[in-house]
């Protein structure tokens, strides 16, 4: 419960809804969803287009690279509904968390039987447990990733979690290699390779090097013991070949998999993909690796981003923990791919961290009990799985994920061997140690709860972030507080900014936060509705087009009123570089009069146009689009000056604002009365 209360709370985002999205449009969060459906009908391909960027078409055929093994938990569902489409994920991650809540727990007590056998459990290794497995379920990078239900986080879950099964059942099966423990290992592995395939290829290489162990133990003990009944050895003799299977099974089954979607064991062909089309810098990084963005060219890049003790940032406003303010660099003259604000295992994960490297002074030893000696077979595999990540040039903070299976099974072999040091003083010593243990877990769950929370009102937008940030205000808010120092005023937009930072334009028309990262560094708070009240007096009524609003950003806009022709009738219209686009007709009179009403729906990245109130007639501008190399730059709305106050000799025309946005009115009082006192 320590790690695990913690943990559902981001995946609800402190809320009740178990079936919420990372995006309210549910962009991949239904990738498997979809994949499931293909499935049931035969195909690996997926249809055309639903993947937007992260498909790779082949031959006319859109695939998805994720592994399949959440898409085939999901095909009961889709067997019986629908409904639930793109919205299980919080279900699925869930689930996942349970599975390594189960075999972290289960891990702990086996490690410890094989470091301390036969010494009864006293309360200084009660406590330690609690606080070791609460840092495990609650005090990793994964609790981040619970606050964006969506593929990309929902894979490190799962994989996470069957990688550290899959390193429990491979204790199991190097202390005693019986046929139930086999099957159990194969399980895992092949659920794992199913999940994210570098660690799938680590385990079934680990369980392979296992059953070639096993083999040669077995062949030098049936030498010296030719005696024994061949019945016996002939029994003993097919475990290695179970366990061989155990790793054979799963890596067969990885590599088929990907050789009948890609036409290779293990890699994708990125040039295939639809990012790498629209993306003119994913093609540069591509030419620059050799036609990958793998290899050992990234290894220094990739060890001091994801080591470094300064990977974290402390700021004296909610949340109080956060990333480090700005992208991750790149070292060695490595040329990346993407990279995104990035924090270190050193700095989130410190005690599973300290606990590791505790662990590799027993496992070094040369000489070790046959029970100790087994630790070292989760403990390669484990090491495996992270080592695949040090070696992509793509950094960003849930990539940290990889080395979760790490921290598990070296943490919790260096815990059991920490304790059975001779500590002098033991009461003052080991009550240290003990509040020093609560202590960082306590701290590492605090700094993946602030980081994940952040990041869930970063990406959903609309309600999610202006709660977020009215609790950052309330917290932290005021004249002359750290939030007040965060917030600047202009008429437009700047072209640069710091995490965090608040920028109003003009009379709070909108309210925009920095996100820090350099793909998409402004993100749309508020933004305050603009109203164009119309009045049709007729004294000369004459069909033509009304201006009333013009969209600046990728292209420009023109949002009109066209009034018909052949009956007194109007419609919306918006013309863009792809043609105009049209709200039904509705009908107009004399004196009756027209609002048409621009507002804001950041979670949906749209802005709606709306007539009267009345749904039917709605159009709709993007808040932001794709530039040129697909990166999001941002839209700002203005009025058209040419119906400023002004009239027609068929229609009267007014504009004006609606109500000022409750966040930005009292960051804007906050920000007044501190500029007044300076």
């Amino acid at each position: 419960m320590l790690g695990g209360v913690p943990f559902l709370l981001v995946l609800i985002n402190f809320r009740s809804d178990v079936l919420r999205t990372a995006v309210a449009p549910r962009f991949a969060s239904n990738f498997f969803d979809i994949q499931a459906s293909a499935f049931l009908d035969g195909r690996l391909s997926v249809p055309n287009g639903i993947l937007g960027i992260e498909g790779f078409v082949i031959d006319g055929q859109t695939f998805m690279y994720f592994p399949p093994f959440p898409a085939i938990l999901r095909i009961p569902i889709q067997l019986v509904t629908h409904e639930f489409d793109g919205r299980l994920t919080v279900l699925s991650m869930a689930l996942a968390w349970l599975v390594l809540a189960v075999v972290s727990t289960r891990f702990t007590w086996l490690v410890r039987d094989c470091l301390r056998p036969e010494r009864d459990v006293s309360r200084t290794d009660a406590i330690a447990a609690a606080a070791l497995i609460g840092a495990i379920t609650g005090g990793t990078v994964l609790t981040f990733d619970a606050s964006l239900p969506w593929v990309y986080h929902e894979v490190y879950l799962w994989a996470s979690a069957l990688a550290v099964g899959a390193a429990y059942w491979l204790l199991r099966v190097a202390l005693n290699p019986t046929l139930p423990s086999t099957l159990w290992l194969m399980g895992f592995t092949l659920s794992t390779a199913l999940t994210r395939t570098p660690g799938g290829w680590a385990m079934s290489g680990t369980v392979m090097a296992l059953a070639a162990w096993l083999a040669l133990r077995h062949a030098r003990g049936a030498s010296g013991a030719r005696h024994r009944p061949r019945r016996r050895r002939v029994g003993k003799a097919r475990i290695p070949i179970a366990v061989f299977a155990a790793g054979a099974v799963p890596l067969l089954a990885s590599v088929t998999y990907n050789w009948v979607k890609f036409g290779h064991p293990y890699l994708f062909p990125l040039e295939s993909q639809v990012w790498t089309q629209v993306n003119e810098h994913r093609r540069a990084a591509l030419e620059a690796n050799g036609g990958t963005i793998t290899g050992p060219q990234f290894l220094e890049t990739t060890l001091v981003n994801y080591f470094r003790p300064n990977g974290i940032r402390f700021v004296d406003y909610f949340p109080y923990i956060t990333l480090p303010s700005e992208p991750a660099q790149s070292y060695g003259g490595a040329f990346l791919d993407q990279t995104y604000r990035t924090g270190s295992v050193t700095a989130f994960m410190p005690l599973l961290l300290l606990l590791s490297v505790c662990a590799l002074v027993v496992l070094l030893r040369r000489s070790l009990t046959p029970a100790a000696a087994a630790l070292r077979w989760p403990a390669v595999a484990s090491l495996l799985v992270g080592g695949g990540v040090l070696g992509y040039g793509y950094i960003a903070h849930r990539y940290t994920s990889d080395f979760v299976p790490m921290l598990v099974v070296l943490g919790t072999i260096g815990l059991w061997h920490v304790t059975t040091w001779s500590l002098p003083w033991p009461r003052v010593v080991r009550p240290a140690f003990l509040v020093g243990m609560v202590g960082l877990t306590a701290y590492s769950i605090a700094a993946q709860m602030a980081t994940g929370a952040l990041a869930a009102a970063h990406t959903h937008r609309g309600d999610e972030l202006t709660s977020f940030l009215s609790l950052q205000e309330r917290l932290s808010g005021g004249p002359n507080s750290p939030v007040s120092r965060l917030v600047s005023r202009s008429d437009g937009l700047p072209g640069s900014g710091t995490a965090d930072d608040l920028h109003i334009t003009g009379d709070c028309a909108a309210l925009y936060v920095h996100t820090g990262d350099q793909y998409e560094p402004w993100n749309l708070v508020e933004q305050r509705d603009m109203i164009v009240d119309l009045m049709p007096t007729f004294t000369n009524y004459k069909p033509g087009l009304l201006r009333l609003f013009q969209q600046f950003g990728v292209e420009t806009r023109e949002v009109s009123l066209e009034f018909d022709a052949v009956a007194p009738q109007a419609r919306l219209v918006v013309e863009d570089r792809d043609g105009n686009f049209y709200s039904p007709w509705f009908e107009v009179a004399r004196d009756r009069p027209i609002r048409v009403t621009a507002h804001a729906r950041p979670e949906f990245f749209e802005t709606r146009i709306r007539v009267n109130d009345d749904p039917q007639y709605d159009l709709r501008l993007p808040v932001a689009e794709w530039n040129r190399d697909w990166y999001s730059d941002l839209s700002q709305l203005q009025f058209r000056s040419a119906i400023d106050g002004g009239n027609t000799d068929h229609v009267r025309a007014t504009q004006s604002w609606g109500p000022v946005p409750a966040v930005c009115g009292r960051l804007s009082d906050d920000h007044a009365v501190s500029v007044s006192r300076r």
